[in-house]
C-alpha cells in the first residue's frame, strides 16, 4: 500500500516497517490478546514501535476499525515506547477521471466511425450509451464534494444545476430528451430506436457545453 510505504520512508534511522502483520509477530511481549489478530503494519525501532492502521474516509467499516484502534491504544498504554498511528486515506472518488473520460470519448468516436462505415446500427447504439455515460460523469463532477447520500439521477443533477443558474433550460430539455432515449435502449423499452452518428455527436456537444459552464464556476 503506497500510504504505508510513504510512511515507512519517513521513519527514523534504525526503524523497520513490516506490512500485513498477523498475531503477535514483531509486537512486544505480553501484547497478544489470545485471539488471532491482523494489523496493517508494524514499525519496530530500537526502543519501541508503532502499530499502523489504515482507514478510508466515510468507508462502511471505518468506524468499527477506529473503535478497534482505541482498544489497541489502551492495550499499548502500559508498554513503554509503543503507540498506534492512524493513516486516513481520502474518500475514494466514484467519478471517472479525466484520462478515463478521454479514453471513453475516443472509443465513442471509433464506434461511430465503425457504425457509419459498416452500416451496423448496433455500433451506433453502443456509442450512444457510452457517450451518455460521459455526459453523466461530467454532471456528477459538480456534486463530488456534496455530503454522501443517495446518488442523484441525471435528471435530478440537471434540475439542481438549472436552479443554481449553472445550466440553461434549453440544455436541461436536451439532457431530458437524451436520457429518455438512453432509457429506452438500456432498459429494453425499445429495440428499434434509431440512432445515427449525428445523435451521438450531439451528446458530445451537450457534454462540452456542460463542462464549459461548470469550468466557469470552478475558476
Amino acid at each position: 500500500m503506497s500510504a504505508l510505504r510513504e510512511r515507512a520512508e519517513r521513519l527514523p534511522p534504525g526503524w523497520k516497517m513490516y506490512i500485513g502483520v498477523v498475531d503477535g509477530e514483531h509486537l512486544p511481549e505480553g501484547f497478544a490478546s489470545g485471539a488471532r489478530e491482523e494489523f496493517d503494519a508494524v514499525a519496530v525501532g530500537p526502543d519501541g514501535g508503532i502499530i499502523f492502521e489504515v482507514v478510508q474516509q466515510r468507508a462502511a467499516g471505518s468506524q468499527a476499525k477506529i473503535a478497534r484502534i482505541e482498544r489497541l491504544r489502551k492495550r499499548l498504554h502500559r508498554l513503554s515506547g509503543w503507540d498506534v498511528e492512524v493513516i486516513v486515506l481520502p474518500q475514494a472518488s466514484r467519478l471517472a477521471q479525466g484520462g478515463e473520460i478521454e479514453n471513453r470519448l475516443r472509443a465513442v468516436s471509433e464506434l461511430v466511425e465503425s457504425g457509419e462505415s459498416s452500416g451496423d446500427r448496433e455500433f451506433l447504439r453502443a456509442a450512444f450509451v457510452l457517450a451518455f455515460s460521459v455526459l453523466e460523469w461530467t454532471l456528477a463532477r459538480h456534486f463530488q464534494n456534496a455530503p454522501e447520500g443517495r446518488a442523484l439521477s441525471v435528471r435530478q443533477m440537471a434540475e439542481k444545476m438549472v436552479s443554481e443558474g449553472l445550466l440553461s433550460e434549453d440544455i436541461y430539455r436536451e439532457i431530458r430528451e437524451l436520457q429518455a432515449v438512453r432509457s429506452e435502449i438500456v432498459h429494453g423499452l425499445s429495440v428499434t430506436a434509431v440512432i445515427d452518428g449525428g445523435t451521438v455527436r450531439h451528446i458530445r456537444q451537450v457534454t462540452e457545453t456542460v463542462n464549459a459552464e461548470l469550468s466557469k464556476v470552478q475558476t
